[in-house]
Protein backbone atom coordinates (compact mmCIF):
# COMPACT_ATOMS: atom_id res chain seq x y z
CA UNK A 1 0.00 0.00 0.00
CA UNK A 2 1.33 3.40 -1.01
CA UNK A 3 -0.19 5.31 1.91
CA UNK A 4 0.53 5.05 5.65
CA UNK A 5 -1.81 2.32 6.82
CA UNK A 6 -3.13 0.88 10.08
CA UNK A 7 -5.77 -1.77 10.82
CA UNK A 8 -8.32 -1.86 13.62
CA UNK A 9 -10.25 -5.07 14.27
CA UNK A 10 -13.69 -4.87 15.87
CA UNK A 11 -15.76 -7.56 17.55
CA UNK A 12 -19.41 -8.04 16.59
CA UNK A 13 -20.54 -5.81 19.48
CA UNK A 14 -18.27 -3.02 18.21
CA UNK A 15 -15.60 -3.32 20.91
CA UNK A 16 -11.93 -3.08 19.95
CA UNK A 17 -10.19 -6.42 19.59
CA UNK A 18 -6.72 -5.00 20.31
CA UNK A 19 -6.28 -1.53 21.89
CA UNK A 20 -2.71 -1.44 20.55
CA UNK A 21 -4.17 -1.23 17.04
CA UNK A 22 -6.10 1.87 18.04
CA UNK A 23 -2.93 3.47 19.38
CA UNK A 24 -1.15 2.73 16.11
CA UNK A 25 -4.02 4.34 14.18
CA UNK A 26 -3.84 7.39 16.44
CA UNK A 27 -0.15 7.76 15.75
CA UNK A 28 -0.69 7.48 12.02
CA UNK A 29 -3.51 10.06 12.06
CA UNK A 30 -1.37 12.57 13.97
CA UNK A 31 0.90 12.87 10.93
CA UNK A 32 -1.85 13.22 8.30
CA UNK A 33 -3.94 16.00 6.80
CA UNK A 34 -6.66 13.60 5.65
CA UNK A 35 -7.55 10.23 7.16
CA UNK A 36 -9.73 7.79 5.21
CA UNK A 37 -11.38 5.05 7.28
CA UNK A 38 -12.29 2.12 4.99
CA UNK A 39 -14.97 -0.41 5.99
CA UNK A 40 -15.72 -3.63 4.10
CA UNK A 41 -19.10 -5.35 3.79
CA UNK A 42 -20.55 -8.84 3.53
CA UNK A 43 -18.63 -11.85 2.25
CA UNK A 44 -15.28 -10.42 3.36
CA UNK A 45 -12.96 -12.37 5.60
CA UNK A 46 -9.80 -10.55 6.66
CA UNK A 47 -7.69 -11.48 3.59
CA UNK A 48 -10.53 -10.46 1.25
CA UNK A 49 -11.02 -7.17 3.09
CA UNK A 50 -7.30 -6.43 2.85
CA UNK A 51 -7.34 -7.11 -0.89
CA UNK A 52 -10.28 -4.75 -1.27
CA UNK A 53 -8.43 -2.01 0.61
CA UNK A 54 -5.21 -2.57 -1.33
CA UNK A 55 -6.90 -2.42 -4.73
CA UNK A 56 -8.90 0.68 -3.83
CA UNK A 57 -5.93 2.55 -2.37
CA UNK A 58 -3.76 1.56 -5.33
CA UNK A 59 -6.37 3.20 -7.55
CA UNK A 60 -6.42 6.29 -5.31
CA UNK A 61 -2.65 6.56 -5.65
CA UNK A 62 -2.93 6.18 -9.44
CA UNK A 63 -5.38 9.08 -9.80
CA UNK A 64 -3.99 11.37 -7.11
CA UNK A 65 -2.23 13.65 -9.56
CA UNK A 66 -5.56 14.23 -11.35
CA UNK A 67 -7.20 15.70 -8.21
CA UNK A 68 -5.85 19.27 -7.90
CA UNK A 69 -6.79 19.75 -4.26
CA UNK A 70 -4.92 16.56 -3.26
CA UNK A 71 -1.51 18.07 -3.97
CA UNK A 72 0.59 18.66 -0.89
CA UNK A 73 -1.83 16.93 1.51
CA UNK A 74 -0.72 13.87 3.47
CA UNK A 75 -3.26 11.04 3.29
CA UNK A 76 -3.41 8.12 5.74
CA UNK A 77 -5.67 5.06 5.63
CA UNK A 78 -7.23 3.08 8.48
CA UNK A 79 -8.75 -0.25 7.51
CA UNK A 80 -11.53 -1.51 9.77
CA UNK A 81 -12.02 -5.29 10.01
CA UNK A 82 -15.30 -6.54 11.45
CA UNK A 83 -17.01 -9.96 11.53
CA UNK A 84 -19.38 -9.97 8.57
CA UNK A 85 -21.09 -13.13 7.33
CA UNK A 86 -20.85 -14.76 3.91
CA UNK A 87 -23.57 -13.84 1.43
CA UNK A 88 -24.60 -15.73 -1.70
CA UNK A 89 -22.35 -14.82 -4.62
CA UNK A 90 -23.97 -13.73 -7.88
CA UNK A 91 -22.98 -17.01 -9.53
CA UNK A 92 -24.48 -19.00 -6.68
CA UNK A 93 -27.76 -17.12 -6.86
CA UNK A 94 -28.03 -17.89 -10.58
CA UNK A 95 -28.64 -21.54 -9.76
CA UNK A 96 -26.60 -23.13 -12.52
CA UNK A 97 -27.70 -26.56 -13.64
CA UNK A 98 -27.71 -28.23 -10.25
CA UNK A 99 -30.19 -30.95 -9.49
CA UNK A 100 -32.32 -31.06 -6.37
CA UNK A 101 -29.85 -33.28 -4.51
CA UNK A 102 -26.97 -30.96 -5.28
CA UNK A 103 -29.13 -28.01 -4.22
CA UNK A 104 -29.79 -29.60 -0.83
CA UNK A 105 -26.07 -30.18 -0.31
CA UNK A 106 -25.31 -26.61 -1.29
CA UNK A 107 -27.94 -25.31 1.13
CA UNK A 108 -26.47 -27.35 3.97
CA UNK A 109 -23.04 -25.87 3.26
CA UNK A 110 -24.42 -22.33 3.00
CA UNK A 111 -26.19 -22.65 6.35
CA UNK A 112 -22.83 -23.53 7.88
CA UNK A 113 -21.26 -20.46 6.27
CA UNK A 114 -23.98 -17.96 7.10
CA UNK A 115 -25.52 -18.95 10.41
CA UNK A 116 -23.36 -17.62 13.29
CA UNK A 117 -25.06 -19.77 15.97
CA UNK A 118 -23.69 -23.33 15.48
CA UNK A 119 -26.56 -24.93 17.40
CA UNK A 120 -29.17 -23.25 15.21
CA UNK A 121 -27.12 -24.07 12.12
CA UNK A 122 -27.07 -27.77 13.00
CA UNK A 123 -30.85 -27.84 13.48
CA UNK A 124 -31.42 -26.07 10.17
CA UNK A 125 -29.09 -28.46 8.34
CA UNK A 126 -30.89 -31.48 9.77
CA UNK A 127 -34.19 -30.16 8.41
CA UNK A 128 -33.00 -29.64 4.82
CA UNK A 129 -33.66 -33.22 3.55
CA UNK A 130 -37.22 -33.01 4.96
CA UNK A 131 -38.23 -29.67 3.46
CA UNK A 132 -39.65 -31.03 0.21
CA UNK A 133 -42.06 -33.46 1.85
CA UNK A 134 -42.85 -32.03 5.27
CA UNK A 135 -44.85 -28.88 6.03
CA UNK A 136 -43.85 -29.30 9.66
CA UNK A 137 -40.15 -29.24 8.70
CA UNK A 138 -40.71 -26.07 6.68
CA UNK A 139 -42.37 -24.42 9.68
CA UNK A 140 -39.53 -25.48 11.99
CA UNK A 141 -36.98 -24.17 9.48
CA UNK A 142 -38.68 -20.77 9.30
CA UNK A 143 -39.11 -20.57 13.08
CA UNK A 144 -35.38 -21.17 13.54
CA UNK A 145 -34.56 -18.40 11.07
CA UNK A 146 -36.99 -16.09 12.88
CA UNK A 147 -35.13 -16.70 16.13
CA UNK A 148 -32.08 -15.03 14.57
CA UNK A 149 -33.79 -11.86 13.38
CA UNK A 150 -33.08 -8.61 15.26
CA UNK A 151 -35.84 -6.92 17.22
CA UNK A 152 -38.15 -4.76 15.16
CA UNK A 153 -37.69 -1.00 15.47
CA UNK A 154 -40.75 1.24 15.36
CA UNK A 155 -40.68 3.49 12.30
CA UNK A 156 -37.85 1.52 10.65
CA UNK A 157 -37.67 2.38 6.95
CA UNK A 158 -36.29 -1.08 6.20
CA UNK A 159 -37.97 -3.67 8.46
CA UNK A 160 -37.95 -7.40 7.80
CA UNK A 161 -41.05 -8.37 5.78
CA UNK A 162 -43.90 -9.49 7.99
CA UNK A 163 -44.20 -12.88 6.30
CA UNK A 164 -40.62 -13.53 7.40
CA UNK A 165 -41.30 -12.29 10.94
CA UNK A 166 -44.61 -14.04 11.60
CA UNK A 167 -47.33 -16.07 9.92
CA UNK A 168 -47.41 -19.51 8.37
CA UNK A 169 -44.44 -21.07 6.64
CA UNK A 170 -46.34 -22.09 3.50
CA UNK A 171 -47.03 -18.45 2.61
CA UNK A 172 -43.40 -17.47 3.22
CA UNK A 173 -42.04 -20.41 1.18
CA UNK A 174 -44.46 -19.76 -1.70
CA UNK A 175 -43.50 -16.09 -1.92
CA UNK A 176 -39.78 -16.81 -1.49
CA UNK A 177 -39.65 -19.30 -4.34
CA UNK A 178 -41.41 -16.92 -6.73
CA UNK A 179 -38.43 -14.59 -7.08
CA UNK A 180 -36.94 -14.87 -10.54
CA UNK A 181 -33.46 -14.16 -11.81
CA UNK A 182 -30.62 -11.97 -10.67
CA UNK A 183 -32.19 -8.72 -11.80
CA UNK A 184 -34.97 -8.85 -9.25
CA UNK A 185 -37.76 -9.72 -11.69
CA UNK A 186 -40.53 -11.94 -10.41
CA UNK A 187 -42.40 -14.82 -11.89
CA UNK A 188 -46.11 -15.26 -11.43
CA UNK A 189 -46.46 -19.00 -11.21
CA UNK A 190 -45.68 -21.58 -8.59
CA UNK A 191 -43.18 -24.39 -8.88
CA UNK A 192 -39.50 -23.74 -9.29
CA UNK A 193 -39.93 -20.15 -10.60
CA UNK A 194 -37.82 -20.80 -13.67
CA UNK A 195 -34.91 -22.46 -11.84
CA UNK A 196 -33.68 -25.96 -12.51
CA UNK A 197 -33.31 -26.70 -8.80
CA UNK A 198 -36.18 -27.54 -6.48
CA UNK A 199 -38.55 -24.63 -5.79
CA UNK A 200 -38.76 -25.52 -2.10
CA UNK A 201 -34.99 -25.66 -1.66
CA UNK A 202 -34.65 -22.41 -3.60
CA UNK A 203 -37.22 -20.81 -1.30
CA UNK A 204 -35.35 -22.09 1.75
CA UNK A 205 -32.15 -20.54 0.40
CA UNK A 206 -33.88 -17.22 -0.29
CA UNK A 207 -35.28 -17.18 3.24
CA UNK A 208 -31.80 -17.92 4.63
CA UNK A 209 -30.27 -15.10 2.58
CA UNK A 210 -32.95 -12.64 3.66
CA UNK A 211 -32.44 -13.55 7.31
CA UNK A 212 -28.68 -13.13 6.85
CA UNK A 213 -29.32 -9.75 5.25
CA UNK A 214 -31.26 -8.43 8.24
CA UNK A 215 -28.95 -9.89 10.88
CA UNK A 216 -25.90 -8.40 9.12
CA UNK A 217 -27.69 -5.09 8.62
CA UNK A 218 -28.25 -4.98 12.38
CA UNK A 219 -24.65 -5.93 13.17
CA UNK A 220 -23.26 -3.34 10.76
CA UNK A 221 -25.27 -0.66 12.53
CA UNK A 222 -23.99 -1.74 15.94
CA UNK A 223 -20.38 -1.98 14.77
CA UNK A 224 -20.61 1.46 13.19
CA UNK A 225 -22.56 3.20 15.94
CA UNK A 226 -20.28 1.93 18.69
CA UNK A 227 -16.86 0.80 17.48
CA UNK A 228 -16.27 2.98 14.41
CA UNK A 229 -17.83 5.99 16.12
CA UNK A 230 -15.43 5.52 19.05
CA UNK A 231 -12.49 5.01 16.67
CA UNK A 232 -13.25 8.37 15.05
CA UNK A 233 -13.22 10.01 18.47
CA UNK A 234 -9.86 8.43 19.23
CA UNK A 235 -8.44 9.65 15.91
CA UNK A 236 -9.80 13.16 16.44
CA UNK A 237 -8.30 13.33 19.93
CA UNK A 238 -4.91 12.38 18.52
CA UNK A 239 -5.15 14.58 15.41
CA UNK A 240 -7.64 17.43 15.95
CA UNK A 241 -6.61 19.17 12.73
CA UNK A 242 -6.84 16.12 10.46
CA UNK A 243 -9.99 15.71 8.38
CA UNK A 244 -11.72 12.40 9.05
CA UNK A 245 -13.42 10.67 6.13
CA UNK A 246 -15.42 7.45 5.92
CA UNK A 247 -15.78 5.09 2.96
CA UNK A 248 -17.86 1.93 3.25
CA UNK A 249 -18.71 -0.85 0.81
CA UNK A 250 -21.91 -2.92 0.98
CA UNK A 251 -22.88 -3.36 4.65
CA UNK A 252 -19.82 -1.26 5.41
CA UNK A 253 -21.80 1.65 3.94
CA UNK A 254 -24.40 1.17 6.67
CA UNK A 255 -21.66 0.89 9.27
CA UNK A 256 -20.06 4.21 8.28
CA UNK A 257 -23.46 5.91 8.11
CA UNK A 258 -24.18 4.73 11.66
CA UNK A 259 -20.73 5.94 12.75
CA UNK A 260 -21.21 9.39 11.24
CA UNK A 261 -24.60 9.58 12.94
CA UNK A 262 -23.35 8.56 16.39
CA UNK A 263 -19.84 9.96 16.79
CA UNK A 264 -18.97 13.19 18.57
CA UNK A 265 -15.94 13.64 16.28
CA UNK A 266 -16.28 15.93 13.25
CA UNK A 267 -16.61 13.95 10.03
CA UNK A 268 -15.70 15.47 6.69
CA UNK A 269 -16.80 13.27 3.75
CA UNK A 270 -18.76 10.02 3.69
CA UNK A 271 -18.58 7.83 0.57
CA UNK A 272 -20.96 4.88 0.18
CA UNK A 273 -19.88 2.29 -2.36
CA UNK A 274 -22.80 0.08 -3.40
CA UNK A 275 -24.47 0.39 -0.03
CA UNK A 276 -26.58 -2.51 1.21
CA UNK A 277 -29.33 -0.70 3.05
CA UNK A 278 -32.56 1.12 2.27
CA UNK A 279 -32.72 3.85 -0.35
CA UNK A 280 -34.74 5.75 2.29
CA UNK A 281 -31.87 5.74 4.78
CA UNK A 282 -31.40 9.54 4.56
CA UNK A 283 -34.98 10.37 3.59
CA UNK A 284 -37.26 13.07 4.90
CA UNK A 285 -40.79 11.76 5.46
CA UNK A 286 -40.19 8.59 3.44
CA UNK A 287 -43.66 7.17 4.16
CA UNK A 288 -45.73 10.35 3.78
CA UNK A 289 -46.62 10.08 7.48
CA UNK A 290 -43.67 11.99 8.95
CA UNK A 291 -41.19 9.13 9.34
CA UNK A 292 -37.56 9.96 8.51
CA UNK A 293 -34.78 7.62 7.47
CA UNK A 294 -32.49 6.16 10.13
CA UNK A 295 -29.60 8.44 9.09
CA UNK A 296 -31.60 11.55 8.23
CA UNK A 297 -29.32 13.85 10.25
CA UNK A 298 -26.03 12.70 8.71
CA UNK A 299 -25.76 15.10 5.72
CA UNK A 300 -26.13 18.16 7.95
CA UNK A 301 -23.43 16.89 10.30
CA UNK A 302 -20.73 16.65 7.63
CA UNK A 303 -18.18 19.32 6.82
CA UNK A 304 -17.85 17.76 3.35
CA UNK A 305 -20.09 15.84 0.94
CA UNK A 306 -22.00 12.57 1.10
CA UNK A 307 -21.30 10.63 -2.11
CA UNK A 308 -23.18 7.48 -3.14
CA UNK A 309 -22.49 5.10 -6.02
CA UNK A 310 -25.47 3.11 -7.30
CA UNK A 311 -26.14 0.95 -10.32
CA UNK A 312 -28.66 -1.43 -11.85
CA UNK A 313 -25.67 -3.77 -12.28
CA UNK A 314 -25.62 -4.45 -8.53
CA UNK A 315 -27.35 -7.82 -8.56
CA UNK A 316 -26.51 -8.66 -4.96
CA UNK A 317 -28.37 -5.66 -3.52
CA UNK A 318 -31.07 -6.02 -6.14
CA UNK A 319 -31.51 -9.70 -5.27
CA UNK A 320 -31.72 -9.04 -1.53
CA UNK A 321 -34.45 -6.48 -1.98
CA UNK A 322 -36.27 -8.46 -4.66
CA UNK A 323 -36.70 -11.28 -2.14
CA UNK A 324 -37.81 -8.87 0.60
CA UNK A 325 -40.29 -7.25 -1.77
CA UNK A 326 -41.76 -10.57 -2.80
CA UNK A 327 -42.08 -11.65 0.83
CA UNK A 328 -43.85 -8.35 1.54
CA UNK A 329 -46.13 -8.89 -1.49
CA UNK A 330 -44.89 -5.82 -3.38
CA UNK A 331 -46.08 -6.94 -6.80
CA UNK A 332 -47.14 -3.78 -8.64
CA UNK A 333 -43.66 -2.26 -9.02
CA UNK A 334 -40.25 -3.17 -10.39
CA UNK A 335 -38.89 -5.32 -7.58
CA UNK A 336 -35.99 -3.56 -5.87
CA UNK A 337 -36.41 -0.51 -8.12
CA UNK A 338 -36.88 3.14 -7.10
CA UNK A 339 -40.66 2.80 -6.66
CA UNK A 340 -40.38 -0.30 -4.48
CA UNK A 341 -40.94 0.03 -0.75
CA UNK A 342 -37.97 -2.31 -0.48
CA UNK A 343 -35.13 -0.89 -2.54
CA UNK A 344 -31.41 -0.55 -1.86
CA UNK A 345 -29.27 2.56 -1.88
CA UNK A 346 -26.67 0.68 -3.93
CA UNK A 347 -29.35 0.06 -6.56
CA UNK A 348 -31.21 3.39 -6.58
CA UNK A 349 -29.22 6.00 -4.62
CA UNK A 350 -30.64 8.06 -1.73
CA UNK A 351 -34.32 8.78 -2.42
CA UNK A 352 -36.67 11.37 -0.87
CA UNK A 353 -33.57 13.15 0.40
CA UNK A 354 -33.77 16.95 0.06
CA UNK A 355 -29.98 17.38 0.16
CA UNK A 356 -29.63 15.37 -3.04
CA UNK A 357 -29.51 17.57 -6.11
CA UNK A 358 -30.04 16.55 -9.69
CA UNK A 359 -29.11 12.97 -10.49
CA UNK A 360 -25.43 12.60 -11.33
CA UNK A 361 -23.19 9.98 -12.83
CA UNK A 362 -19.84 8.48 -11.93
CA UNK A 363 -17.42 10.34 -14.20
CA UNK A 364 -14.19 9.31 -15.89
CA UNK A 365 -10.96 10.29 -14.16
CA UNK A 366 -10.49 14.04 -14.55
CA UNK A 367 -14.23 14.78 -14.61
CA UNK A 368 -15.67 17.80 -12.85
CA UNK A 369 -17.75 17.04 -9.76
CA UNK A 370 -19.78 19.70 -7.97
CA UNK A 371 -19.53 18.17 -4.50
CA UNK A 372 -20.41 20.45 -1.59
CA UNK A 373 -20.54 20.28 2.19
CA UNK A 374 -23.80 18.86 3.49
CA UNK A 375 -24.98 17.87 0.03
CA UNK A 376 -25.77 14.36 -1.20
CA UNK A 377 -24.45 13.30 -4.60
CA UNK A 378 -26.07 10.22 -6.11
CA UNK A 379 -23.71 8.93 -8.80
CA UNK A 380 -25.19 6.43 -11.24
CA UNK A 381 -22.28 4.09 -11.89
CA UNK A 382 -23.59 1.84 -14.67
CA UNK A 383 -20.62 2.56 -16.95
CA UNK A 384 -17.87 1.80 -14.43
CA UNK A 385 -19.29 -0.51 -11.73
CA UNK A 386 -20.16 -3.89 -13.23
CA UNK A 387 -21.39 -5.53 -10.03
CA UNK A 388 -21.66 -5.30 -6.26
CA UNK A 389 -17.96 -5.74 -5.54
CA UNK A 390 -16.53 -3.86 -8.54
CA UNK A 391 -15.77 -0.75 -6.49
CA UNK A 392 -11.98 -0.48 -6.70
CA UNK A 393 -11.56 1.05 -10.16
CA UNK A 394 -9.91 4.37 -10.86
CA UNK A 395 -13.21 6.13 -11.52
CA UNK A 396 -14.49 5.19 -8.05
CA UNK A 397 -11.15 6.17 -6.51
CA UNK A 398 -11.22 9.53 -8.29
CA UNK A 399 -14.72 10.32 -6.95
CA UNK A 400 -13.68 9.23 -3.45
CA UNK A 401 -10.52 11.34 -3.41
CA UNK A 402 -12.40 14.32 -4.84
CA UNK A 403 -14.91 14.03 -1.98
CA UNK A 404 -12.10 13.81 0.59
CA UNK A 405 -10.41 16.96 -0.73
CA UNK A 406 -13.60 18.98 -1.34
CA UNK A 407 -13.59 22.14 0.76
Amino acid sequence: MEFPYAEVELRKDGSFDDPAQVQAARGLASKADDVVVLVHGWNNDIPAARRLYERLTDSIAAVRSQVPDAAGRDLAVVGVLWPSVKWADDDEVAGGGAGAGDAEGDLVAEIGDRMPDPEVAAKLQALVPQLEASADARQQYLDLLRSQLPDEIEGDEDPPPQSLVKGDAETAFERARNVGGLTGGATSGGGAAGFSVSGIVRAARNLLNTTTYYTMRDRAGKVGGTGIAKLLEELHAAAPNARLNLAGHSFGARAVSAAADATSAPVHAVVLLQGAFSHYGFADDWDGKGADGRFRDVPARLTGPLVITHTKNDKAVGKAYAIASRLARQVAVELGGPDDRYGGIGRNGALKTPEAGAAGVLLPVGGDYAFAAGRVSNLRADDFVSGHSAVTGKEVAYALLTAVTTG
